[in-house]
């Protein structure tokens, strides 16, 4: 019974902006329709005063072709409403930036993020679009600081990273990504430092079931055939880890910073420098989740050089953080049953079962800041309201 519990828990765990903003009477491969039964500037208007919820169910109900249809009228009809108050134009620049944000991530719950009627102006589009808004307000300010990192959360929760960083490259001639524009805005800001990092490590980070202990990374069959393109995406790699390794210090971000540094070399095949990282990092946290997310990569990296002992530590440790959290309780009572020890086992798998409602940090971590989208949103909703 003990063996069968532990069992089931194991098998349960910019040329778009410029397109955009072609004049009404410009030639357009696709006419532009109406968006009833949206009012925007209405909706606008409400969101504006402080009715947010009542905004965004209003953009909600118009329905899914409404609302990408609405992708297309945010660099005229929005523009017209931002216009249409010349000496609050700051504010309402503000307004439509934040509406138009949270206008996507009602897509992106639908499923539509990258889906279009129109190819030109799909999610990005509109968030570009709202960047230059903010742009066009003046110096950089809490409210604009707020809206990138709620667009950070959004991007990352499915998983665009390519929208947020793209690495320079000097044979082509590419738009920044939104966070590369942010860190020319807020070239100090620690948090959206760590943002940008983030996005450019995700490209390193995403690894293919091998059937064993170690993942192997997925790479870009260009990278085969070009020795450019691997040239390329070998700096990339590199810059990723600078731009990790120039936060780790940092009182604010530091520890995560760590964790994610420590991932990403874990994911380079670099297991020393990524069990260095991790350890400093599990030493300086002071919150729950990333000290639990140090040890528990601490134990999973263990495990990839079967060093049982050390990882049934490290999960211990994991767990004192974050009692009963299924990941590491997984990897503990696998561990234990290995072992001939299924007393310890079904006290493992019984703890993670009892914590009901938990968000497992480990399941998420892959999405970034993601699971703080609802708190980014609500400080965005502050600042609109100042």
């Amino acid at each position: 019974m003990r063996v069968a519990r532990v069992l089931v828990l194991m098998a349960s765990v910019a040329a778009v902006v410029a397109a955009a903003q072609r004049r009404p009477d410009q030639k357009q491969d696709i006419p532009l329709k109406p968006i009833a039964p949206l009012d925007l500037p209405g909706t606008l208007e409400m969101y504006g005063s402080g009715r947010f919820d009542e905004a965004v169910r209003a953009v909600a109900r118009a329905g899914d072709d409404v609302g990408r249809n609405l992708r297309r009228h945010w660099a005229i009809t929005g523009a017209a409403w931002i216009a249409a108050n010349a000496a609050d134009r700051p504010r309402r620049q503000l307004v439509a930036a934040a509406l138009a944000l949270e206008s996507e991530a009602l897509r992106a719950e639908r499923g539509g993020w990258r889906i279009s009627d129109n190819p030109l102006c799909a999610a990005a589009c509109v968030l570009d679009w709202a960047q230059q808004q903010l742009v066009e307000r003046g110096a950089p300010d809490a409210g604009e600081r707020a809206w990138y990192l709620a667009a950070a959360a959004l991007a990352s929760g499915v998983r665009d990273a390519r929208y947020l960083h793209r690495p320079i490259d000097p044979a082509r001639n590419v738009v920044p990504g939104l966070l590369d524009r942010a860190a020319m805005r807020f070239p100090d800001d620690p948090a959206l430092r760590l943002e940008r990092a983030m996005a450019a490590a995700a490209r390193f980070t995403t690894l293919i079931d091998t059937g064993t202990s170690r993942p192997v990374l997925a790479g870009n069959p260009l990278a085969r055939f070009s020795p450019d393109f691997a040239r390329l995406r070998d700096n990339s790699a590199a810059d990723a880890v600078a731009m990790l390794e120039s936060l780790v210090d940092d009182p604010a971000v530091g520890p995560e910073a760590g964790v994610r540094l420590g991932f990403l070399h874990w994911a380079l095949g670099n297991d020393e420098a990524a069990r260095t990282a991790l350890t400093t990092a599990a030493a300086r946290a002071t919150d729950a989740d990333v000290r639990f997310l140090a040890q528990f990569l601490i134990g999973w990296t263990d495990l990839a050089r079967d060093d049982n002992a050390a990882a049934a530590r490290a999960l211990d440790a994991a767990l004192t953080a974050r009692p009963g959290s299924q990941s590491a309780a997984v990897l503990s009572a696998a561990l234990a049953l290995r072992d001939g020890d299924a007393a310890t086992a079904d006290a493992a798998a019984t703890r993670a079962l009892e914590r009901h409602g938990d968000v497992d940090p480990w399941r998420l971590f892959l999405y970034g800041h993601h699971p703080r989208l609802t708190a980014l949103i609500a400080s965005l909703r502050a600042e609109v309201a100042k």
